[in-house]
C-alpha cells in the first residue's frame, strides 16, 4: 500500500519498504513505504498549501465532504474492517467498535465548530491602557493552529484516528496521520475515502514507517503546529520535550495502570464478571482497561473464585475465520454483540507477547501466585490471574502489562484501597465498586485520574466527555468540548469603531 502525499499515493523515494503481517500466522499482508526525509519535506511543504485551502473551506461545505466519506464507509466497510482484522489479530467486536464511533467523531465535532462563534466584549468594561475603550469594537475570534501531527496507536487506529482527526479538520487545520507501522492499511485505506470525499490531498496526508525516525523529522521542523499523540508514556515524554522548546501545544494520551477498587459491600459477583470482561476485552490492549484488582480482604476469595469460574470459559481464538466472522456480524450494531462467550484474540505481535510473558514471569518471581493461564502461544497469550499481588509489586505500581492479565491485590480499609490506587505514576482512570454511593463519591473525588466511574468500569469513555490523564498519563483533552485545544484564539479590536460622528 502507498502513501497518501499531497494528493497522490506515493512510493518511499527510494523505494523502500517494510512488511505488514498478520500476527497469528505471520504472513505478509501488503507493504508500506520507509518513508525516507525527502517523504517527510514534501509532506511538509505540502500541508502548507492545503492549510490555506481547508481553512477557507466553510463548514457547510465539509458537512457535504463528511456526509460523502460516510456513505463511502457503507461501501467499503466489510473490506476495510476485514482488513484490520487481518492486519492487527482483533475481534470483530473490537472492529464494529472502531467503526461505529467514526461518523459520530466527525459529525459531533463539525458540529462543536460551528459553535466557535466567537465573540464582542462589551464595550467600556474597564479603561484599558488610554481610558477610552467604549468606543471600541473588540472581538474574540478563533482561528485553526496549522498543521497538525497526529500519531495514531495500534490498539484502536480507526476510533483514535477519529479522535485525532476530526477535530483538527473540523476546526480547518491541516493533518499529518502517522499510523502505526505494525497495522497502518485499514486505517490508510479509511483515509484514502476522505480524499475521496473531498478533503484535499495536501489537507490530509499520510506518511509510514519507522516512528523514531520518522517522528523525530516531523516533529524537529517547525512546520508541525501542533500534535496529538496517543501512545507510550516514554514517546509521550520525547515528544513533550521537542515541542516545549517551541512553546507549541500538544495533547498527549499516554500509559496507565488504572485501578479496579472492590469493596466488601460491592455486588462482588458482578465486579468479578465486568472485571473479567474488560480486562480480557481486546487482549488486554487498551489503554483505559482496569489493570489493577484492589480488592477488600473480606471478599477477595469470593472475587477470585468468580474471576477465575469466569475466565474458565474463555476460548483462545486460534483459528478465527476472519470471512465467516464478518459474514455473521459486519452488518450487526455493535450493541448487539451482547457479552458472552469470549474468543481471545491475539496481541498485535510475538514480540509483544513476549513482553508480557516477562512480565507475568518477573511478577511471579516476586512473589506473585500464578492462579491461571500465564502461557503463551505465539502472539497470543492465555488469560492470566495472579492472586497474593503485594502492594510494592512493580505491577501494582508502575509496570502497565499490555495484555490479558489480572493482578489481584488485597486491602483492608478504605484509606488503604485510596492509597494503593494512587501509589501509581500512572492516572488515565479508575473506578470503584461499592453500594454506598456516598462513599464511592468520597473516593472518586481521592483517586488521582483523569476519570473514575463508580459502579462501572473504567473504560466508559464518551464523546462529549473530556477524555485524558494525570501524572505519567499525559495531558491535553479529547472529546467535543476540547475543541479549543486545536484552535488559537484572537483579539481583534476596531479602534474607535462604535464612535458617532
Amino acid at each position: 500500500m502507498k502513501m497518501l502525499i499531497d494528493g497522490r499515493f506515493a512510493d518511499a523515494s527510494d523505494g523502500q519498504t517494510i512488511d505488514v503481517t498478520n500476527p497469528v500466522t505471520g504472513k505478509v499482508v501488503d507493504t508500506i513505504p520507509k518513508a525516507t526525509r525527502q517523504d517527510v519535506e514534501d509532506v511538509l511543504a505540502a500541508s502548507k498549501r492545503g492549510l490555506v485551502k481547508w481553512k477557507n473551506t466553510p463548514l457547510k461545505e465539509k458537512d457535504i465532504i463528511f456526509e460523502k466519506f460516510f456513505a463511502l464507509m457503507n461501501e467499503h466497510k466489510r473490506d476495510i474492517l476485514g482488513t484490520l482484522m487481518e492486519e492487527s489479530g482483533s475481534s470483530i467486536r473490537n472492529a464494529l467498535f472502531q467503526w461505529q464511533g467514526i461518523s459520530g467523531l466527525f459529525k459531533g465535532y463539525l458540529e462543536t465548530a460551528k459553535r466557535y462563534d466567537g465573540s464582542v466584549l462589551v464595550p467600556g468594561t474597564e479603561a484599558g491602557h488610554d481610558g477610552k475603550t467604549e468606543h471600541d469594537l473588540q472581538m474574540v475570534v478563533y482561528e485553526p493552529v496549522g498543521t497538525v501531527l497526529a500519531i495514531v496507536p495500534f490498539n484502536a487506529p480507526l476510533m483514535l484516528f477519529g479522535y485525532k482527526a476530526a477535530p483538527a479538520l473540523a476546526a480547518g487545520n491541516a493533518v499529518i496521520v502517522k499510523p502505526p507501522t505494525s497495522n497502518p492499511l485499514a486505517l490508510m485505506k479509511l483515509i484514502g475515502l476522505l480524499w475521496e470525499a473531498g478533503v484535499p490531498g495536501d489537507a490530509l496526508q499520510v506518511i509510514t514507517g519507522g516512528g523514531a525516525a520518522i517522528g523525530d523529522w516531523l516533529l524537529m521542523d517547525k512546520r508541525v503546529d501542533a500534535v496529538t499523540m496517543t501512545g507510550s508514556t516514554e514517546v509521550g515524554v520525547h515528544i513533550a520535550e521537542i515541542m516545549a522548546k517551541r512553546l507549541s501545544p500538544c495533547a498527549l494520551e499516554l500509559g496507565g495502570n488504572d485501578p479496579y477498587i472492590v469493596m466488601e459491600d460491592a455486588d462482588v459477583e458482578a465486579a468479578a464478571r465486568e472485571a473479567v470482561f474488560w480486562r480480557m476485552n481486546s487482549a488486554g490492549q487498551v489503554c483505559i482497561a482496569p489493570k489493577r484488582f484492589i480488592v477488600q480482604n473480606s471478599v477477595i476469595d469470593q472475587f477470585i473464585w468468580i474471576v477465575l469460574e469466569t475466565v474458565e470459559q474463555i476460548q483462545m481464538g486460534f483459528d478465527v475465520n476472519i470471512q465467516e466472522e464478518l459474514d455473521k456480524y459486519v452488518e450487526k450494531d455493535f450493541s448487539e454483540l451482547k457479552p458472552g462467550k469470549m474468543l481471545m484474540n491475539s496481541l498485535i505481535s510475538e514480540q509483544a507477547a513476549i513482553q508480557v510473558e516477562k512480565q507475568i514471569q518477573h511478577t511471579i518471581n516476586q512473589g506473585a501466585k500464578l492462579v491461571i493461564g500465564g502461557k503463551r502461544h505465539g502472539s497470543f497469550i492465555e488469560p492470566t490471574v495472579l492472586a497474593q499481588v503485594k502492594r510494592d509489586m512493580d505491577i501494582a505500581m508502575d509496570m502497565e502489562i499490555f495484555g490479558p492479565v489480572m493482578p489481584i491485590i488485597g486491602f483492608d480499609t478504605e484509606e488503604e484501597a485510596i492509597e494503593i490506587a494512587n501509589t501509581s505514576q500512572f492516572g488515565l482512570s479508575g473506578c470503584v465498586m461499592t453500594k454506598d454511593w456516598k462513599r464511592g463519591m468520597k473516593m472518586a473525588r481521592r483517586i488521582q485520574s483523569g476519570g473514575v466511574v463508580v459502579n462501572g468500569t473504567g473504560t466508559y469513555r464518551n464523546m462529549m466527555q473530556p477524555f485524558g490523564g494525570y501524572k505519567m498519563s499525559g495531558f491535553g483533552k479529547e472529546g467535543f468540548q476540547t475543541l479549543g485545544e486545536l484552535v488559537n484564539e484572537k483579539v481583534i479590536v476596531l479602534k474607535g469603531f462604535l464612535e458617532s460622528h
